[in-house]
């Protein structure tokens, strides 16, 4: 390198900075050059063979003054976007990324399900490529040119992966659902047009004989042609208080009658979180012991974290619970609700959260409703319902 400033009379101050540049790229220091820089310029006369021009080493000089004067510290006004991170790599810079950015200059924003659900309006999934996922919608729903938005696109239900459904508002969809024959009653959900999820200790006692779906003006009496206790309930302690009903035929749906979706995992979390306050309906008491009322209630309740439950009563809360409620005795759900739905609206569509499982009294002070988290059980309940669409239309008992 000492060889080649020997033979260049250094035209500009550019040539001075490439050759600068080669230095630091080759992984040598800048030192190493301005030691270079002395051997061609600054040593006696005589002490090389060649020595360059006289005015070709006062240019030299002249650019190495420039060249301290400069800072060509790439880092030292951020370039990084977005909280990232400069660093130095060679010659160049590099950033460190947050975690929901990417890019040379985190100026990309990453979409995973997990954050947000990806930015989608309602069914998220993952790809390969890291910083893009996939949207899709429910049946009913068409996806936007934003391939995130979903906007209602008639009133036909379709089939929908395993499901049957059209999304509704729940506060007019929940049924009421009787078991055996004016032995009591409970609440349920549909998620089709013939089928229904409910609490399985709803089904402990007598087996459902009917369902009963719609206000008084427009109610509809569908006989239950079979049903289905998820195995692993425990009657003990309520974990796993979920269970299956099939109609003889189809609820004809209008403005009172309307099926709800089924939330995927990533949404089930988002929308699970502690202060997310989601819609409670049904015809049970409106206090405890008392009777049941004619007339459909509902009531907005927060999700309270899972430690704050624990601490508020001796039985067991698993992760396949979650509790909602107030601290102060004011609103909950009671007997006659059990199996009606936790409900939370999502851009404009309901998901159904929770199964209505259990409580100590009703509207306790510093007691809180326990309700099944439905997304733990999604897999089982497609798993029957295709099961029975592959048998024709009888399946025995999963219990």
């Amino acid at each position: 390198m000492c060889l080649a400033l020997l033979t260049n009379v250094f035209p500009s101050r550019d040539y001075f900075l490439q050759m600068e540049f080669w230095f630091v790229y080759k992984g040598r220091s800048r030192g190493d050059f301005f030691i270079c820089f002395l051997c061609c310029c600054w040593l006696p006369r005589g002490s090389v063979e060649r020595r360059p021009k006289q005015n070709a080493c006062h240019l030299l000089r002249h650019n190495v003054r420039l060249f301290f004067q400069t800072d060509l510290n790439p880092c030292k006004e951020n370039p990084c976007k977005n909280g990232g991170v400069c660093k130095l790599k060679h010659y160049d810079y590099f950033c460190i990324c947050p975690p929901l950015f990417g890019g040379k200059q985190c100026e990309i924003e990453k979409f995973e399900c997990w954050y947000k659900n990806g930015g989608c309006w309602q069914y998220c999934q993952d790809t390969a490529h890291s910083l893009r996922v996939v949207c899709s919608c429910a049946e009913g729903y068409a996806l936007g040119d934003d391939r995130k938005r979903c906007t209602q696109s008639g009133n036909s239900s379709r089939t929908l992966g395993y499901l049957e459904r059209r999304a509704g508002q729940v506060d007019i969809h929940c049924p009421s659902l009787f078991i055996g024959r004016g032995y009591g009653f409970c609440g349920g959900s549909l998620i089709s047009s013939r089928w229904v999820v409910t609490a399985a200790h709803c089904l402990e006692i007598v087996k459902p004989h009917h369902v009963t779906v719609g206000e008084e003006v427009k109610e509809q009496k569908i006989e239950v042609q079979q049903s289905w206790i998820h195995p692993h309930y425990d009657s003990d302690n309520y974990n796993g208080d979920i269970a299956l009903l099939y109609l003889s035929s189809d609820v004809v749906f209008n403005e009172y009658a309307l099926s709800i979706c089924l939330p995927n995992p990533n949404l089930a979390t988002l929308l699970t979180a502690e202060g997310t306050r989601g819609m409670v309906s049904g015809w049970g008491s409106t206090h405890h012991r008392g009777p049941g009322t004619r007339f459909l209630m509902k009531v907005k309740l927060p999700i309270v974290s899972m430690e704050t439950c624990r601490q508020s009563t001796a039985k067991l809360i698993t992760d396949n619970m979650f509790c909602a409620g107030y601290a102060a005795n004011a609103h909950d759900a009671c007997k006659g609700d059990s199996g009606g739905p936790f409900a939370v609206s999502y851009h404009n569509t309901w998901y159904l959260l929770g199964v209505v499982s259990w409580g100590e009294g009703c509207a306790e002070e510093r007691k809180y409703g326990a309700y099944t988290r439905v997304a733990n059980y999604v897999p089982w309940i497609k798993e029957v319902v295709e099961n029975l669409a592959d048998a024709g239309g009888f399946l025995p008992s999963l219990e």
